[in-house]
């Protein structure tokens, strides 16, 4: 298991009130619409969730608006939000540098960084075109490639490095005098494909350069990956080939306060997705990984569940994310969502023993209907150890059941508040970490 980062711990103030610990379950994209496959229910309505069905009848439950009513929230903000991103400072907060942070790689002053997608792409009249925004989830071989794409000379001093992270995904770093990630995205996003590669535009003047380097890259990566071996092997077994590259999220170096560490609170970050690691990073926290965490349904539950109950020790609160809900929803896989809740229920009845306050949100919805990130709020619950007096007959935990729920909808921002309420934190009793 692998321990990215170490903050320091602090001392708590014997003259607080009584400490609880407290774990927050990260479930993404597990809101979801209707899907007629599970006769009109979500996946979660239709998922047999016993544990669920009982903390949240025995707790608080309602819906959540990951960033606010109606805005369409990513993984990186949505999740920035529950781990304790300000909601004054999300605009600061890029995707680039938080993958870059998730792959262990620290910007330098100049840097630009942005998150990279290995693609398929195909030539037109009009330029390149993209099929398939994940190469068919590539899920070996992307070292390979991105050392072909890697100390790449786009001229005027500018260099490239790229990191690839898990399946398809990647980081793009630009090094060099002059740069801007005051740039616009070249990946064209789920919707409507095939689709043309987006041209990278400066959105300053002073990025127009950078924008122009970008362009350069993408045409340089395509010639680079069409004929490499593995992509003719690919072609010759009848997979998606990774001969492109799509960017977006281009930030540069950033700090950020943390609402968590505000309050004095320690904690860490249980994950398998590069993405949320590299959150945990960016605020500070002690960021947990293990071969057998990986961002999709053959993830290990039971050792992640392990994991977070050996942070309790040490950490004041444990963040776990649980990414492959998401994954199911865009690959419009209802079905295997609604099995793969059924097995993460089975698998989180460990916590209950910890004496932990367990709270469950999720960074968005993902509608399984159209594989889009949708604005609609993600049911939630937070279960106070030793509340499970009341009897469950005929309650389910989902979408439904939330909107009628107990707990008053508000954003994961006013969420995180109330777990750390519960904790027995409050903001005056906020020491530095």
């Amino acid at each position: 298991m692998q321990h990215l980062s170490t903050p320091s711990v602090r001392t708590k103030n014997a003259t607080k009130t009584a400490l609880k610990p407290g774990v927050l379950l990260i479930i993404d994209g597990l809101g979801d619409l209707p899907v007629p496959e599970l006769a009109n229910k979500t996946p979660l309505e239709a998922a047999h969730t016993p544990v669920l069905d009982q903390l949240a009848a025995n707790g608080l439950y309602g819906v959540v608006d990951p960033i606010a009513p109606g805005k369409i929230a990513n993984t990186h903000s949505g999740t920035g939000m529950l781990i304790g991103l300000l909601p004054e400072q999300a605009e600061h907060l890029h995707r680039g540098p938080v993958e870059a942070s998730g792959a262990g790689y620290v910007l330098a002053a100049g840097d630009v960084a942005l998150r990279a997608n290995f693609a398929t792409l195909e030539q037109s009249s009009n330029g390149l075109v993209v099929s398939d925004r994940r190469a068919g989830r590539i899920s070996s071989g992307t070292a390979e490639l991105a050392l072909a794409l890697s100390n790449i000379d786009l001229g005027d001093g500018i260099s490239t490095s790229i990191f690839p992270t898990d399946q398809h995904r990647a980081v793009l770093v630009l090094s060099g005098p002059g740069l801007s990630a005051d740039i616009s995205n070249t990946d064209p996003g789920d919707s409507g494909l095939p689709a043309a590669v987006a041209g990278c535009r400066g959105l300053s003047a002073a990025a127009e350069f950078t924008a122009e380097k970008i362009n350069r890259f993408t045409q340089l990566a395509y010639q680079l990956l069409k004929e490499h071996p593995l992509n003719l092997a690919r072609t010759k077994a009848g997979k998606f080939n990774a001969n492109g590259i799509i960017l977006r999220g281009a930030g540069a170096h950033f700090e950020l306060d943390n609402a968590v560490k505000q309050h004095g609170v320690s904690a860490a970050v249980v994950s398998g997705c590069n993405t949320v690691l590299g959150l945990g990073r960016v605020f500070g926290f002690e960021a947990i990984t293990d071969p057998r965490f990986t961002a999709t349904v053959k993830t290990d539950l039971e050792a992640k569940i392990s994991a977070v109950i050996d942070a309790l020790s040490d950490y004041d609160m444990v963040f776990l994310h649980i990414k492959a809900p998401d994954l199911c929803s865009h690959d419009l896989r209802p079905l295997q969502k609604r099995d793969f809740l059924e097995r993460m229920d089975t698998a989180l009845k460990p916590l209950l023993n910890t004496g932990a306050v367990i709270a469950l949100a999720a960074d968005h919805s993902t509608d399984s209907n159209s594989g889009l990130h949708t604005a609609d709020p993600v049911p939630s619950l937070i279960w106070q150890a030793g509340a499970l007096d009341n009897k469950v007959e005929g309650f389910s935990f989902g979408e439904s059941a939330c909107y009628q729920g107990n707990m008053r909808r508000q954003t994961s921002h006013e969420f995180l508040l109330r777990v750390l309420a519960l904790m027995g934190y409050s903001q005056s009793d906020s020491k530095s970490v």
